[in-house]
This record gives structure tokens, sequence and C-alpha cells, in this order.
């Protein structure tokens, strides 16, 4: 498993240098505007707490290493109430029609991040425990560069509104920092896994797509955040109530 860890380590360093990274360290754009991407990462983060529990996990088991996937899922699961409480206190969280909703949530600007369910159970779904802590693996890697990211933004809101965000910043980054799979006895006893060869290549594939889909998904975020304003983040999917009553 080693090797396959060390895999992962290098794509990640690569997906780490992409142009969304770039963008979210320049302080000198409106904090609000760093994050106005919120809306879109919302199905992303409600289907992944759905592959926790519907996929992911698998209780009671005997297999240690569907024990540590066992244990991480009750670890991730609740991770979009966060999300929400912090939309919220960015003042984006305001009544819209259900047909609005539903618009935005199948419209083009959420097409990645809706698609991360079928794609991650296709892989994951009745498969070896080790598949399914490489998918964990590729998850939390690319998710600690996306929150250190978002942590600069959520200081400055934080400073304004006097209100802490528990889903951009610091809360959400130390916790993914301190996951039970990444003590230093779980990293050890992870790198020691061995892997046959038919699995190392279940892997191998399983890494090159999760990386792909990750880029994307960033890519995604990156183009919300140039094409809507996050004064009306939804305003290309539906009028405002305010905008309508002036017609």
């Amino acid at each position: 498993m080693k090797s396959i860890l060390e895999l992962i380590e290098h794509k990640n360093q690569v997906y780490a240098q992409l142009p969304f990274f770039e963008y979210m360290k320049d302080e000198m754009i409106d904090p609000r505007q760093r994050l106005a991407f919120a809306p879109v990462i919302v199905p992303l983060a409600l289907e992944f707490s759905e592959l926790c529990k519907q996929v992911l996990r698998d209780e009671p088991t005997t297999n240690y290493i569907q024990q540590m996937v066992n244990v991480h899922t009750h670890e991730e699961h609740f991770h979009w109430q966060w999300l929400l409480e912090d939309m919220d206190k960015m003042g984006i969280d305001y009544p819209m029609r259900f047909s609005d909703v539903v618009r935005f949530i199948w419209s083009e600007d959420t097409k990645v991040s809706r698609s991360m369910f079928p794609l991650f159970e296709r892989y994951t779904r009745g498969a070896d425990p080790i598949i399914k802590l490489v998918a964990i693996e590729v998850s939390e890697v690319t998710a600690n560069v996306f929150f250190r990211s978002t942590m600069s933004a959520a200081l400055q809101l934080q400073e304004i509104t006097q209100t802490e965000f528990r889903y951009f910043g610091m809360r959400h980054n130390h916790i993914e920092n301190t996951h039970t799979l990444h003590t230093p006895a779980s990293l050890q006893v992870m790198k020691e896994i061995q892997v046959s060869e038919e699995i190392r290549q279940q892997a191998l594939e399983l890494i090159d797509v999760a990386f792909e889909y990750f880029t994307e998904l960033i890519n995604e975020f990156l183009v919300y955040i140039k094409t809507h304003s996050y004064q009306e983040p939804f305003s290309k999917v539906y009028q405002p109530e305010r905008l309508l009553t002036a017609v």
C-alpha cells in the first residue's frame, strides 16, 4: 500500500497547483466573492454523506481495514450541516421556490458536483475494503488542500461578522487533519497493508478517475466564482422576488 499512498501524494501535489487555489490566496478579493461557489458544493457535500452511510460503511465487520473505513465514515457524514450554517452566515440562505432550487441543483453549474456519488459508487460498492480505503484517502488529501485554501477567506469573514465559519474555516481544516485515519499509528498500518496485483490495478484506475473528478470539480468552482456575484449567487437560474416585483 505504501507505493499507492505515494502515488496519491504525488497527484495531490499537482492538484494543489490548480488556478482555483491561486485565486483563493488573493486577499484583495472580497472574501464573500472567494466563497461565492458555496452553493455549488452542496450536492457534493450531501452525496459524500450518503456515500459514507450507504456504500463505504459495512457493519458489523471482522475485517480490520473495513473497520478503519467504518470509523472514518462516522467521522465524516455530518459535515454538510456546517456548510449550510456557513451559507446562512454569508447571507445567501434565503427563501426560494422549490422549482428554482431544483433548477439550480440540476443546472450546468453543478454538473460535476452532483456526479460524485454515482462515480465513486461505481468503484466502491461491494468492493474490497482496500479500494474503499483508497477512495477515502484521495478524498481526504484533496479535501485538505481545499480547506486550507478556504481558511483565509473564512477568517476574514469571521472578523467582519464576529461569528465562526465552521465549514470553510479552521474547525473543518482541523478536523480533516485529525481524522483517525491520519494518526501516525493508522498511517503506518495503511503503509503495511499487502495489496494483490489485481487490487492494485483497481486502485490505480480509481486514483486516476478520482483525481480527474476532483480537478473538474475545482474548475467548476472557479467558473462559478467568475460568473456569479456573491450578492446574487442564484440569479442565473431564478428571478428573486425583488426583481419580479419591478417587472
